[in-house]
């Protein structure tokens, strides 16, 4: 799994608020078990002080179809405003937890913490 991020275009554009800075975390997830069902997301922490994710729902990356090895979720994150302008994410860091669901398996828990790849580009296939 991989996290890159993108900035909103302009500020306050997805809250109203115009002294608001925000963006998306795009998480990437490729499986290599085919009775991997989806991955729940429960919990985002960006290891940022500057960074705030309230997740009002799980996130789920689903993989159901068998040729569907890949699959992207995103989830938005506020910058605090006291912070100073922040302009690169790459190198920094994310905790997730939540639950791996497979075929005939029981789920598994799994706690990850990821390295921040890239600034989101988004590819056509």
């Amino acid at each position: 799994m991989t996290v890159s991020y993108m900035f909103q275009e302009r500020p306050g554009q997805y809250s109203g608020d115009r002294n608001v800075r925000s963006g998306v975390f795009i998480f990437k997830a490729e499986r290599s078990d085919d009775r991997l069902k989806n991955i729940v997301i429960r919990k985002v922490r960006p290891l940022h002080s500057a960074l705030d994710v309230n997740l009002e729902q799980i996130l789920v990356i689903p993989f159901e179809r068998k040729d569907n090895r890949r699959s992207d979720v995103s989830v938005r994150f506020k910058i605090n405003r006291r912070t100073p302008k922040i302009e690169n994410l790459t190198g920094g860091r994310i905790n997730i937890s939540g639950v791996l669901n497979f075929e005939e398996r029981r789920p598994e828990s799994f706690t990850a913490t990821l390295s921040i790849s890239d600034l989101y580009q988004k590819t056509e296939v």
